[in-house]
């Protein structure tokens, strides 16, 4: 399982990131989002923000989303809010 940090709008880009996408080609695999700023929005914006975030890292690599595991959320004044989620992704080459 790889972990991503969603804080103030953005999420991070590790170093090590490039390598477990690289390492997981033809895999399903677990990947954490832990929300330190809440997402606003529902778990698929952020789904697709994400599967667009790590497509973006490396360009022979596709990332695809499978099914939540796991997810943290809330709906405060109408808005919802994503806490954390685990997702399975299929990665593989272009």
């Amino acid at each position: 399982m790889f972990t991503l940090v969603y804080i103030n709008g953005n999420l991070n880009r590790p170093d090590t990131l490039p390598n477990f996408l690289q390492s997981n080609i033809g895999k399903s695999t677990l990947l954490q989002v832990d929300c330190v700023t809440p997402f606003y929005g529902t778990e698929q914006d952020l789904i697709d923000e994400v599967c667009n975030h790590l497509n973006s890292i490396d360009p022979i690599i596709e990332v695809k989303y499978n099914f939540t595991q796991n997810i943290s959320n809330e709906i405060i004044n109408n808005n919802e809010l994503v806490l954390f989620f685990v997702i399975q992704i299929q990665v593989s080459q272009r």
